[in-house]
């Protein structure tokens, strides 16, 4: 799951979402079926979403290997899930 949100003055965090038009930071997301949090990524709003998508999943990978399924949004497909599926067995 990602989330662009606006932000401060702060120079250093100057990405735009393309998509969106927002300039700011993106929030990705990885929580259980329960909805508590596993893990949690902020990027600058112009890293795309696949690529922060994968970033995730070696962590995701690290951090908790006994993961077997993952749900995503229908944002992430394609290439992205095959690479994910050959990668990182999920």
């Amino acid at each position: 799951m990602e989330n662009t949100v606006r932000c401060g003055n702060n120079a250093s965090l100057n990405g735009i979402d393309g998509n969106k038009k927002v300039k700011g930071i993106k929030r990705h997301v990885i929580v259980d079926k329960n909805g508590f949090l596993i893990a949690v990524m902020v990027t600058i709003a112009n890293v795309h979403d696949s690529e922060a998508a994968y970033l995730l999943m070696r962590v995701l990978k690290e951090m908790c290997s006994s993961v077997r399924n993952i749900l995503a949004d229908g944002g992430y497909r394609g290439e992205l899930v095959d690479n994910i599926r050959k990668k990182f067995g999920y």
